[in-house]
């Protein structure tokens, strides 16, 4: 997308209700893959300067001149984040990046805080005005909420009672623990889960964001589908050894026909700009006659 010229400056509220103005472009930080792949979409990619160095957007990422470790503690300190002289910051989580965000403003560094949970259209809006281009993301949303509402007016006639129970679980969505974890409430997984028709049993679980889940966990969840991000999908035991590497998971439903689906990182791991395409391809794989 061409977004023409920035109108900058720009008052943001932020998700943490805090009130930023934001000047300047020139040296922009991001702390996660949702708000650099939107920014590139809008045509502002150029601005960011300074990336994480996981990034699953590799191609994206390398394109800024400094790269930071942001699991962890890792450089993501106030004075750590100072040094790197940033104009803006974009910070993703509440939980996490809270006080960080807020400790960057006490010195003057302008930080904006737009988080993870929402859909994915909000997200998209509110990073488009933060970067100046609030008509352009809006043309960039509407466009992700039209394939979301596509998805949700096929799966209308479908019976509460022929929507299969699908979990994510994952090597890596707690952090470094090491744990298998799933996804729960407030993850892009549960928005693409649940506009594609299905209903998310780690949800139903209980479960909030990535949590780890116990062999009993998931055997009291009975899955029908399990679903995995493509890079790590080695890490859980490959296609046919995920069901006895993950324990418990052969106990579940999914393991007696082996319904394993296996989607691309963006599509899966953030919501941004590829939920829309996600949300059709896996309405697809789970509804085949829609």
């Amino acid at each position: 997308m061409d977004p023409g010229t920035p109108e900058l400056p720009v008052v943001f509220t932020g998700d943490d209700g805090a009130e930023v103005e934001v000047s300047s472009l020139e040296r922009v930080m991001v702390l996660d893959d949702a708000t650099l792949e939107i920014a590139h979409a809008l045509g502002v990619g150029d601005t960011i300067a300074i990336t994480p160095e996981e990034s699953l957007l590799q191609d994206l990422a390398s394109q800024a001149d400094t790269r930071v470790t942001t699991a962890g503690q890792g450089p993501l300190t106030v004075e750590g984040i100072v040094a790197l002289e940033p104009t803006l910051v974009v910070a993703d989580n509440l939980r996490r990046h809270g006080d960080l965000v807020a400790g960057l403003r006490a010195v003057g560094v302008p930080a904006v805080l737009i988080d993870t949970s929402q859909p994915a259209p909000d997200k998209i809006r509110k990073t488009a005005e933060v970067f100046g281009v609030a008509s352009t993301g809006d043309e960039l949303a509407s466009a992700v909420e039209a394939q979301i509402d596509a998805a949700r007016d096929n799966a209308t006639g479908i019976p509460d009672e022929d929507r299969p129970s699908v979990m994510v679980i994952s090597s890596s969505g707690a952090g470094d623990s090491g744990a298998t974890t799933a996804a729960g409430q407030s993850t892009p997984a549960h928005e693409i889960i649940v506009a594609a028709g299905a209903r998310n049993a780690g949800a139903e679980s209980g479960l909030d964001r990535y949590q780890s889940i116990t062999a009993e966990g998931l055997i009291a969840a009975k899955p029908d589908i399990i679903i995995v991000r493509d890079s790590e999908l080695a890490d859980l035991g490959g296609e046919d050894g995920i069901w006895t590497t993950v324990p418990g998971l052969s106990a579940v439903p999914a393991a007696d026909t082996k319904a394993l689906i296996v989607l691309g990182d963006t599509e899966i791991a953030f919501s941004g700009v590829s939920t829309g395409r996600a949300v059709l391809t896996l309405q697809a794989a789970l509804f085949p006659e829609l």
